[in-house]
């Protein structure tokens, strides 16, 4: 049997290298991702007919079935769940920075990430929240993990210690530095617990 003359290739498998040339580059263009995958760009429209836009969002499912969770452990209530929440999907999008700006510039739809997010909403509900609380709460908790995904990604040291005298921020940095594990993981953590119990009061202020 003859050998076919272009590579064969599979959804998984483009959504892996573009995912890849993101990590590399910084940047996704279809015209790259062909080059790295042997073929010719038009081929990739046979497996994604959507385009640029498409790969992103099957990137985006490809880091939700990696990371996020879609079922509650027994036993957990709602802030048990959404830390566990926030922390697996911090740590899926904070191993790929350079995805975040453009998972957020299009709106989410894969079934893989639609799935947790349901799940969280399921928890927050039945935990009291109605449906405008609800909404917000979502909203506020993707800003932060989001953001706090970038974060993981930024130097050690985000500011210059100026070695000023009676610097606040310098002796900051200083105390910082004496800390141990990681700022990052630290301050999200500690922004994680902050907004937890502000969506409590919010939940309650009715």
């Amino acid at each position: 049997m003859a050998r076919p003359t272009t590579p064969l290739l599979s959804r998984e498998q483009i959504l892996r290298a573009a995912l890849d040339l993101l990590d590399r580059t910084g940047e996704l263009g279809l015209p790259a991702l062909a080059r790295d995958l042997g073929v010719s760009t038009s081929s990739l429209y046979h497996h994604v007919k959507g385009g640029r836009e498409e790969v992103i969002e099957g990137i985006r499912g490809v880091l939700s079935a990696d990371g996020m969770p879609t079922e509650v452990v027994p036993g957990e209530d709602w802030r048990e769940f959404t830390r566990r929440w926030a922390r697996q999907y911090r740590a899926a999008f904070a191993a790929h920075p350079a995805a975040v700006p453009l998972l957020t510039a299009q709106t989410v739809s894969h079934p893989a990430t639609m799935a947790s997010y349901e799940a969280l909403a399921d928890v927050l509900h039945d935990a009291g929240f109605d449906d405008e609380e609800l909404l917000h709460a979502v909203t506020v908790l993707d800003c932060f993990v989001l953001g706090s995904a970038l974060d993981a990604g930024a130097p050690v040291e985000v500011w210059a210690d100026s070695g000023r005298e009676g610097s606040r921020l310098s002796q900051a940095i200083r105390a910082t530095r004496a800390q141990p594990g990681d700022r990052s993981e630290r301050a999200f953590l500690l922004g994680l617990d902050s907004l937890l119990v502000g969506l409590e009061r919010l939940r309650d202020r009715a």
